[in-house]
């Protein structure tokens, strides 16, 4: 499991997909099984962590003060 950050503790989780917010300045994402086989996600599971991993860029950007129109 993921060192949880300083100020946002929101961990994104799909199966064996984590995904969080390091030090405040980037997205981490890990996805291996217990054995290190890579995580297999059906096509409902992968839209999910794809959504979900949108709305961690948003706190990302918000904790960074930057918006899509700042790029």
């Amino acid at each position: 499991m993921p060192t949880p950050m300083k100020s946002t503790a929101e961990v994104v989780r799909v199966k064996q997909a984590f995904a969080w917010i390091e030090e405040q300045r980037a997205i981490h994402l890990k996805a291996v099984g217990p054995k290190g086989e890579p995580v297999e996600l059906t096509a409902e599971e992968a839209r999910s962590l794809a959504e979900r991993l949108g709305k961690l860029a948003d706190t990302l950007e918000a904790v960074l003060g930057r918006t899509d129109d700042d790029e």
